[in-house]
């Protein structure tokens, strides 16, 4: 009897995914608290002749953090997954095409104070492409824009924590290990970044 209940709860809880898949809802399984999921995208064009490695940046249009620059990123969707996520947020704040861009997972990041909203945990995608594209603000975003990685603003959240470590993580990609130039403006990057970020207010 036990087990018929728990299987017609189970079936009142499974939903179909986007993609087709069945997926089920964890909420009357799982009662501790849980965080929010996220992704963000950090992309940076490599040096082209006179033009500077640069980090590709939206400003935010929307509280938290109204009109502080960002990296693009968002919510999961239900039944999303990771990489469909962060190609999705990409492409509706900033109009870039993540068709065969080169994502790397860079880590995740669930400090209890990132995000005034509530608790969240985000999953950081890193890219780095040969050079800066046409970009434009969208959906969430104000504007989106590239920035010298030695002239990187202020950022949202704990984006000073992402950007630092998505650029240590492509500094050790064996791709970038013969390009010197690279090299020297991805550490001027990291060293730009060195110390704390600071907990954002509403």
């Amino acid at each position: 009897m036990h087990t018929c209940r728990l299987a017609r709860r189970l079936a009142d809880k499974v939903v179909r995914s986007p993609n087709s898949r069945l997926i089920t809802r964890m909420g009357h399984t799982y009662e501790y608290p849980r965080p929010g999921l996220t992704v963000d995208a950090i992309i940076v064009a490599e040096p082209q002749k006179a033009e500077p490695a640069k980090l590709l940046l939206i400003q935010r249009k929307k509280p938290p953090c109204k009109d502080a620059w960002a990296l693009p990123g968002g919510f999961v969707d239900e039944g999303e997954t990771l990489d469909h996520a962060a190609a999705r947020e990409l492409q509706e704040e900033t109009g870039l095409d993540p068709k065969d861009l080169p994502f790397h997972q860079v880590g995740a990041f669930g400090d209890p104070g990132r995000d005034p909203r509530g608790w969240t945990v985000s999953v950081a995608y890193a890219a780095l492409i040969p050079a800066t594209l046409d970009v434009k603000g969208s959906d969430d975003a104000a504007d989106a824009k590239w920035f010298r990685l030695s002239d990187i603003p202020p950022l949202a959240f704990d984006h000073k924590l992402v950007v630092r470590t998505a650029l240590e993580s492509l500094l050790g990609q064996d791709t970038v290990k013969s390009k010197g130039d690279l090299q020297s403006q991805l550490k001027t990057g990291i060293e730009s970044l060195a110390g704390p970020w600071t907990p954002p207010k509403e």
